[in-house]
């Protein structure tokens, strides 16, 4: 069975490097207030709700490297991959929705004001690293069944 929306496995490694180059960018963003000189977005317009006068696009720019980045992992084939292999992939991604939609309800049910929106943002990448979580997780209890069953 040939899939034709999976990448390369060397993408896995460049991937990773994305993810963690791009999420220490956030990071920084974030919790040290840094931005990349030059991503300043400037307008005529101020007016009201769109206020772009003096605006840095350093986090949308992380935002969409870590994006990125776990796309690639969560895509990238497997050394060697077959049924089984895309059997697991689609149980695990159907359990990292499922587990996605579940935190879901229960932060709309205990989390309110701004940090509502706050865990809403992480909640964004939710989905992705479950999947690669449950995935990893999944092959690495596959490997250690089959390296019992040659003994």
């Amino acid at each position: 069975m040939k899939n034709t929306f999976l990448l390369p496995n060397r993408y896995k490694v460049y991937g990773w490097i994305i993810f963690l180059l791009f999420s220490a960018i956030g990071l920084a963003c974030m919790y040290l207030e840094f931005k990349i000189p030059g991503f300043q977005v400037y307008s005529r317009q101020s007016e009201g709700f769109l206020d772009f006068n003096d605006y840095n696009l350093t986090d949308e720019f992380a935002l969409t490297g870590v994006v990125i980045g776990l796309l690639m992992v969560a895509f990238a084939k497997e050394k060697n991959e077959d049924e089984f292999i895309a059997y697991l992939r689609l149980k695990s991604w159907q359990w990292s929705v499922l587990a996605s939609y579940v935190i879901l309800i229960v932060i709309v049910f205990t989390v309110y004001g701004g940090a509502f929106f706050g865990i809403l943002f992480y909640n964004i990448f939710t989905v992705l690293l479950v999947f690669i979580a449950k995935f990893n997780f999944s092959l690495y209890q596959l490997k250690k069944a089959g390296s019992t069953d040659e003994k």
